[in-house]
């Protein structure tokens, strides 16, 4: 049985979660035994303490305990046939290089983010120029990779619709109350995303009635006075349930060379689930969305507004628009469609390196 290392961020983060996670039982029952290595501690882990010294000290005690766990990771690496490796080793520099370079030949280097924009180019430009293959989450991400490697291949960020539940618009609705405009995401995009946008959502609100609801990790403080929300704490248990939520999702994206390189999750999470949405036609999501057909892109205020009251006055537009999206969405971004994708690649590295006995590419270090 082939052997498949996954080195992941965390174990609870979307591109964990979404881009290796939730494809391991399937790749197990079509043969592979799987083994899953988080960081330890994950990359966003804080010290409890309160002395600012102690926190401090924990904190760095917590880096090298991460470091060092990842250095055993790379012991027992030599026993597997393929790696899939998600943003990075969780170390940087000519050692980690020298270190984690006889890994990289056998790995698959995933990244969904436009980690390169920033101080961490360097560092993704040698994942990209040293995997044996690199598998982007979209066409912007792959122009970036194929400057240092040939070895290419689009995937996106897919939804398990076999475990969503969607919107079942053949039954009578049986919640009263006004319609459910949703946001979810995590606390640390909304200043960026949701919060430009509130003025328009309060003028809206005075014309039409809905509530806004906020899905996210801790409860934000944003700054309106008028308008009428609610915040949901974000549980990872209740990502198959999101059509229970809301009524129409919402995805804000702001137009630059980072957000250009998100992935649609957030939208395709909505469409999975039945619900129609409004979106920014920002990167993937002018692919994702079908404009009139599972929702509305939208750029300006005018455009936003528009959408959303479109939906807000016509269920039947709702409905419609909902089946469309989750139609879509099992049709092109669901596990199902791209699992034989990634078999693919990992039967491609498990033959080509028993065939030659190692891969010799060469280094690339700047």
């Amino acid at each position: 049985m082939p052997k498949l290392l996954g080195i992941t961020q965390s174990g609870y983060d979307p591109a964990s979660r979404f881009r290796f996670i939730q494809f391991i039982p399937y790749l197990e029952k079509n043969g592979w035994q799987v083994e899953h290595r988080p960081n330890r501690p994950d990359r966003q882990w804080s010290s409890p303490l309160r002395s600012r010294l102690a926190r401090a000290l924990h904190y760095r005690a917590g880096r090298v305990l991460m470091k060092a766990n990842r250095i055993v990771d790379l012991i027992s690496s030599a026993s597997y046939d393929v790696a899939f490796v998600n943003r990075d080793f969780a170390a940087e520099g000519a050692l980690f290089q020298k270190m984690f370079l006889p890994l990289m030949r056998k790995a698959i280097f995933d990244f969904d983010d436009a980690l390169f924009v920033g101080g961490r180019e360097k560092l993704v430009r040698w994942m990209c120029a040293n995997a044996f293959w690199v598998t982007p989450g979209n066409e912007y991400l792959a122009d970036y990779a194929r400057q240092f490697t040939n070895r290419v291949t689009i995937i996106p960020t897919v939804i398990d619709t076999e475990c969503c539940r969607s919107r079942d618009y053949s039954m009578p609705a049986g919640r009263k109350g006004p319609v459910r405009i949703g946001w979810s995401g995590s606390d640390q995009s909304i200043g960026t995303t949701l919060v430009p946008h509130l003025p328009m959502l309060e003028a809206l609100q005075r014309q039409t009635d809905f509530e806004l609801v906020v899905i996210t990790n801790t409860e934000p403080k944003l700054p309106t006075s008028s308008l009428r929300w609610k915040f949901v704490p974000w549980k990872a248990e209740d990502e198959a349930s999101l059509h229970t939520k809301f009524d129409i999702g919402i995805m804000p994206l702001v137009d630059d060379a980072f957000q250009k390189g998100k992935c649609a999750l957030k939208l395709l999470q909505y469409m999975a689930a039945g619900l129609p949405t409004v979106a920014s036609p920002v990167g993937v999501n002018q692919n994702v969305l079908l404009h009139q057909i599972t929702g509305f892109a939208a750029r300006t205020d005018n455009e936003w507004h528009e959408g959303l009251t479109c939906l807000l006055k016509n269920p039947e537009l709702r409905a419609a628009m909902g089946q469309a999206g989750r139609e879509r969405c099992q049709q092109h971004y669901s596990v199902r469609r791209w699992l034989p994708v990634l078999l693919n690649l990992f039967e491609k590295i498990r033959v080509e390196r028993a065939l030659s006995g190692s891969i010799q590419r060469p280094v690339h270090t700047s």
